[in-house]
């Protein structure tokens, strides 16, 4: 039960966190430029298709290796 209790601190330690950072973000976003905010925008769309594009390259190695 101890464990339980410090696990669900430390979550709420990080959800209390994430909150914090949320706000840094939006309030540092609601200072931007239109054109700074879709150049966030754009670059963060192509970092998540690089990421898609690593990722499943990286499951693909490993369902190539489990049929070997």
């Amino acid at each position: 039960m101890g464990a339980t209790v410090r696990n669900g601190c430390s979550y709420l330690e990080k959800l209390k966190m994430n909150e914090e950072r949320e706000g840094l973000a939006r309030k540092i976003m609601g200072k931007m430029s239109v054109e700074q905010l879709s150049d966030l925008k754009s670059f963060y769309n192509m970092m998540g298709q690089i990421c898609c594009e690593v990722l499943e390259r990286k499951l693909q190695d490993i369902v190539n290796e489990v049929a070997s």
